[in-house]
């Protein structure tokens, strides 16, 4: 058996899981998620994997298989799901996440394979198994590929807690299982594998967040991600034994609730809630606001609240905000700017992680026990930063696997897996696409470039106005400048452009030449003069016009 895993997302990166695993002249796609941009990537939404690989070998892909209901592993289904007739393999839950953010056309064309926890499902001529792990969501689970020379295991997002909020610990035994057994190649998850120790249980975090809030002592708000169904699931149960009523902020959260209700995987206990109308009936300590915003997205509720531009609320002296999550890297500037608006307006704010956080994502010691079960001939980690990837090889050569055996691989990486050996054999296309409002994929770098010139530098409009019988100018150049500099400079680059642009439109009118040509050498003209006289470069736009 020809056996390939194609990386096209997750990798050296936190967002945008994509993986895809080849089996001869069949091919299944697990995962496909988003990420949040850098800073400077002005404008963009999201990033989402590029699937034009996918879309090469699409009648190759027997089925598509989402490990569980987080955006960073199903948010870019809306946009490539449609292109593919793959049948979706994930629990109901997942599923009913993924349905709730599809427009209803979408959603009704989808094929949907129900799993259970655990099992088995032959996808095409391959033996596909699921097996449970525990991660901030319920029913998450591990990926088994059985082949030939051993299993392929995809870890999906782990970590090892024995006393889940939903009482379904991760199967350790069906994990050991396939180790005993024989696994070729492991992919593990590498978010904290430079984090000491276990990753603590889920309901260390329940025990912190009542003691702060049963000590609040005015209104308390809960941020929290609307998809960390755990953690969701315990301020509930908290507010309602400390008598409080709760307000639920934001539209996603909302969804996800309604959702997991019905299917059985939530508690919201009845008159627990309350609509805004209502909130002024009751004292300042008698309510607990949860909303989303943990990473200061820009329309989120929490972010609003800061800004002071949400529609319904605001923030009172003596309000206590509780962002129970980390930021995503890159994210931290934005969740500062939120918290810093938060105290201004006079709440308190906690957000360390130690009081009222814990990850969902396995340390070094739950990465070590997984390969230990495991026991992988060959080991590549994935769903990380490089250097949690390089940490992940240093755990897994301190497990005995071979340091020839172990292999960070990078985003459009094509490894080809043997029973003697692993490499990588080709490239396949991998930079992100990127979601502009409802553009996908049509913005170029090269906007981004100038949206970033254009933030830093401005932009200059210069017209000239050419007689036609004369070829002469007929007034002197019209400069306009915005967010480039104040009009007593623009003075100083019009009186400079003056003399020059005279010589150089009598030149044209001598060559003869096209009036966009002009406009060209007039451009490169008054960029060079705003250079000398600014030190700055403007996007620059010249107009010629003939009267």
């Amino acid at each position: 058996m020809n056996i390939k895993v194609v990386f096209l997302g997750g990798i050296d990166e936190i967002g945008k899981n994509m993986t895809l695993f080849e089996f001869d002249d069949e091919a299944i796609l697990v995962d496909a998620g988003f990420k949040f941009p850098d800073a400077e990537m002005l404008g963009v939404d999201k990033l989402i994997p590029d699937i034009s690989y996918i879309l090469k070998i699409k009648d190759k892909i027997k089925g598509i298989i989402l490990t569980h209901g987080h955006a960073d592993h199903i948010g870019a289904m809306r946009y490539i799901v449609d292109k593919l007739d793959a049948p979706i393999y994930t629990t109901p839950l997942t599923f009913g996440i993924l349905k709730s953010d599809l427009p209803a056309y979408i959603s009704k064309k989808i094929k949907y394979k129900e799993i259970k926890l655990p099992s088995t499902h032959k996808i095409g001529n391959i033996n596909v198994g699921f097996i449970r792990v525990t991660h901030s969501i319920p029913d998450g689970f591990a990926v088994t590929f059985k082949t030939p020379y051993g299993y392929i295991v995809h870890s999906g997002d782990f970590k090892i807690d024995q006393t889940p909020i939903d009482d379904k610990p991760i199967d350790l035994q069906g994990l050991a299982s396939v180790g005993k057994d024989g696994v070729l190649l492991y992919l593990g998850d590498s978010t904290n594998a430079d984090e000491e120790g276990f990753t603590g249980s889920e309901r260390v975090v329940g025990e912190k967040l009542e003691d702060i809030i049963r000590a609040a002592q005015g209104r308390v708000l809960v941020a929290t991600f609307s998809t960390n169904l755990h953690r969701v699931q315990q301020v509930l149960m908290i507010a309602k034994k400390l008598g409080k009523k709760v307000l639920i902020d934001g539209k996603s959260i909302i969804e996800v609730i309604n959702v997991s209700s019905k299917l059985g995987y939530g508690d919201v206990p009845d008159g627990l809630t309350i609509n805004n109308d209502k909130l002024s009936k009751y004292k300042d300590n008698e309510v607990l606001i949860l909303t989303t915003g943990t990473q200061g997205e820009p329309f989120s509720g929490l972010t609003r609240l800061a800004n002071e531009s949400h529609e319904m609320l605001k923030i009172k002296k003596g309000d206590l905000v509780i962002i129970s999550a980390d930021p995503i890297p890159g994210n931290e500037s934005l969740v500062n700017k939120v918290v810093n608006g938060l105290y201004k307006l006079g709440a308190e704010v906690i957000y360390k992680r130690e009081h009222v956080h814990v990850s969902g994502h396995g340390a070094i010691e739950d990465l070590r026990t997984m390969l230990s079960l495991l026991k992988p001939r060959y080991f590549i980690p994935i769903h990380g930063e490089y250097r949690q990837m390089y940490s992940h090889v240093k755990i897994a050569l301190s497990t005995n696997v071979n340091p020839k055996n172990a292999l960070i691989a990078e985003n459009g990486a094509v490894v080809s897996v043997k029973p003697n050996e692993m490499k990588i054999v080709s490239r396949v296309p991998a930079e992100p696409t990127m979601i502009d409002g409802k553009i996908v994929g049509d913005i170029e770098y090269s906007v981004l470039d100038e949206r970033r010139r254009l933030s830093k530098e401005g932009v200059v409009s210069a017209v000239f106005l050419i007689s036609r019988q004369s070829k002469k100018l007929i007034i002197d150049p019209i400069i306009e400048t915005k967010g480039f500099i104040s009009q007593r400079f623009s003075g100083k680059v019009l009186s400079a452009a003056k003399a020059g642009s005279k010589e150089i439109v009598e030149k044209w009118a001598l060559e003869n030449s096209s009036r966009r040509e002009l406009e060209n050498t007039l451009r490169k003209f008054l960029q060079g003069k705003i250079i000398e006289v600014t030190h700055r470069n403007p996007i620059i736009f010249v107009t010629v016009l003939e009267g």
